[in-house]
């Protein structure tokens, strides 16, 4: 998990100096982390969006699936991630 959030956060970076990069992920978000080295199986959709001075986007995660209290507990905020590094 934490090599994959360093591979999103070395993309940001390079898409924050990089307009034409920026543009590619949000357009074609699956293509371009399968290029940073990050898979995104199939049947799973990803959206970019940004985030911006007056306006900030929450993800509202997906309900768990049966699970009692304390595995909901010891859930939350963990986790899998849906990429996949290469």
């Amino acid at each position: 998990m934490t090599e994959q959030r360093n591979q999103l956060a070395e993309l940001f970076a390079a898409c924050w100096k990089d307009e034409a990069l920026k543009a590619r992920l949000m357009a074609a978000p699956k293509a371009v982390l399968k290029e940073h080295g990050l898979d995104v199986p199939d049947g799973i959709d990803v959206k970019v969006v940004e985030n911006a001075d007056d306006c900030v986007h929450i993800t509202m995660p997906a309900p768990p699936m049966d699970l009692s209290d304390d595995e909901l507990s010891n859930a939350a905020g963990g986790g899998q991630s849906f990429l996949t590094p290469h």
